[in-house]
């Protein structure tokens, strides 16, 4: 069966105008800012220039594009002076991303964001504005021409039915004890300082005396309104990013749906899957609160495929467990308990911390010890709490174990968030067991796991345990998975 060629619909104009304008935002801003009161004429034509161009660019590209379906593949055609034909065969698809914008819903279109196993640089295929049914259609041809995928051994049971989602209540913590207002401000301040060259002295000079006019306490009040304006935006973000979260599972897939401006619509195989992640910041901790997310093979370099993906963003710790057990009924999360910190373990990591704050405590004492003593003292705790309270949770939470014939437990710590995995034998690349000539005779050791993430690897790390504990994950790993 072979279907005919079909354009986009003309929103998908919008959809290249908005990417467009979006990567030129920041180069036509800072030019605009550099030469608006030199050369005010120009800078205006400039700047048209720039925007009739992005549209003629941007309506030659909607006229160019097509894409067409085969019996084995799909093929898309783009191109006016460079004419590009990508074939992509239904069985090399790895995934495709449903994204609809709320102005979208109306007409009953959305974005296909199509990742095969050969691509690394973001999706091979991205149609902007098609038919929501066009992912239906898409996904049969797949089914019909799917090659046989090797089936790792926590895929025997097809799991099918089981469905999830988070509450408001759940949502609004999750929001309200994010860090991501952080990033906002970073990225304000690496504006500044891609334009801060531009900024005439004049215009210093007259913002000091506005300030000098306005009083510090004012500054510092204006300040401290900033950085809540901030949080309170990336509150809403959150809310809105994961609005109606809802995970589902058929036929070994994961099948998530969520956000109010942009709705997402993604799916996971459990053949990708090399570990599961339990994450909780101290914050959330103390709110009993966790994440869930996957440790995922992927070829895209683009957006949350670099990271882990994330299949549960907020979640109740007393429905953690049920919650394991429904979507991961092989992961026997009852073993999965973490051991007591060992004195040793403690002693360690909390010497190492110690040494490390006296280093930094002289080398900056150095410096300002004649300003001022009372400054020396504040280096002194901020440097503890730097170096000591880190060293006291990789103490606290470092550990592994054997759950069964099928996974290990490992749990560690991130600066102060604590990271429980739960991997399987058949995902392990690399287990490497370290110990020093000193800690050998002390019977401690450290202990590296190395599995797929991404493109890439990811080394799960856990130090200074007792060498009981670490042989008996070894000797689990050298027994046949059989």
């Amino acid at each position: 069966m072979i279907s005919k060629p079909r354009r986009l619909s003309p929103a998908a104009i919008l959809f290249f105008f908005y990417k467009d304008i979006k990567n030129l935002f920041i180069p036509a801003a800072v030019f605009a800012f550099a030469t608006f009161q030199q050369a005010r004429f120009w800078t205006i034509t400039g700047l048209v220039s720039l925007f009739l161009l992005v549209v003629v660019g941007d309506v030659v590209k909607y006229m160019t594009f097509s894409y067409q379906f085969f019996d084995q593949e799909i093929l898309v055609r783009k191109g006016i002076f460079v004419k590009k034909v990508n074939h992509i065969p239904y069985d090399r698809i790895q995934n495709v991303t449903a994204n609809q914008w709320f102005f979208l819903r109306p007409f009953k279109l959305e974005e296909l964001e199509i990742e095969t196993a050969g691509h690394s640089d973001g999706p091979e295929v991205s149609l902007a504005a098609v038919s929501v049914d066009l992912k239906d259609e898409l996904n049969n041809y797949r089914k019909q021409f799917k090659t046989t995928e090797t089936v790792v051994e926590n895929e025997e049971t097809t799991l099918s039915g089981q469905s999830y989602a988070i509450t408001w209540r759940e949502l609004i913590k999750f929001s309200l004890t994010s860090p991501a207002f952080l990033s906002g401000l970073l990225v304000v301040l690496a504006i500044y300082g891609k334009v801060q060259h531009s900024i005439s002295a004049q215009m210093y000079a007259a913002a000091a005396q506005e300030f000098s006019h306005l009083g510090w306490v004012i500054v510092v009040v204006g300040m401290l309104l900033i950085v809540l304006a901030f949080y309170l935006v990336s509150v809403f973000v959150l809310i809105a990013r994961y609005y109606h979260f809802h995970l589902t599972m058929e036929n070994n897939q994961f099948e998530m749906q969520y956000g109010f401006f942009k709705t997402k619509k993604t799916s996971i195989s459990q053949s990708r899957i090399q570990a599961v992640v339990v994450k909780q910041t101290l914050l959330r901790r103390m709110l009993n609160i966790a994440s869930v997310k996957l440790v995922i093979i992927s070829n895209s370099k683009k957006e949350d495929t670099e990271k882990d993906i994330i299949v549960m963003p907020v979640i109740e710790t007393v429905k953690l467990t049920g919650f394991m057990h429904k979507f991961f009924p092989n992961i026997p999360v009852e073993k999965g308990q973490a051991l007591a910190a060992n004195s040793g373990t403690y002693y360690y990591d909390l010497r190492n911390a110690i040494i490390f704050s006296l280093v930094t405590d002289l080398i900056i004492g150095l410096f300002i010890f004649k300003i001022s003593v009372i400054l020396v003292l504040v280096v002194i705790v901020i440097s503890a709490i730097i170096w000591i309270v880190p060293a006291y949770l990789n103490a606290r939470r470092a550990a592994v174990a054997v759950m069964d014939d099928k996974y290990v437990f490992l749990q560690n710590n991130h600066l102060t968030s604590k990271n429980s995995y739960f991997v399987p034998k058949n995902s392990i690349q690399l287990l490497e067991r370290r110990q020093s000539i000193w800690l050998g005779r002390k019977k401690f050791a450290h202990l590296r796991l190395s599995c797929r993430s991404g493109i890439g690897e990811r080394n799960l790390k856990v130090k200074y345990l007792p060498q009981a504990q670490v042989d008996r994950v070894v000797e689990w790993y050298k027994k046949s998975s059989n």
